[in-house]
């Protein structure tokens, strides 16, 4: 992988929604639900290729306060479906 990799936190609460509805049919296993979570991501946004994927950055007045490396939060997903374009030749 090129360039430099980051991690960021994600404030979106359809996330968190899904993480809590994993957690409780892992009967409270985080670990299993995190990777519930990042299937569901992996198979409906990236492997897709009907859908883009839109992330929508915001900051905080926290992370701003603490002049933060990266104040950036991840404050919204939105997958958009598409058709893939036909060939031109």
């Amino acid at each position: 992988m090129k360039g430099k990799v980051s991690k960021m936190m994600i404030e979106d609460w359809e996330i968190g929604a899904l993480y809590w509805n994993c957690l409780q049919r892992a009967n409270g296993d985080e670990a299993i639900a995190v990777q519930k979570v990042r299937e569901k991501y992996w198979e409906s946004f990236v492997k897709n290729e009907n859908v883009d994927l839109t992330i929508v950055l915001g900051t905080t007045l926290q992370h701003h306060n603490k002049r933060a490396p990266n104040p950036y939060v991840i404050i919204s997903v939105v997958p958009t479906p598409h058709e893939p374009q036909m060939s031109l030749l």
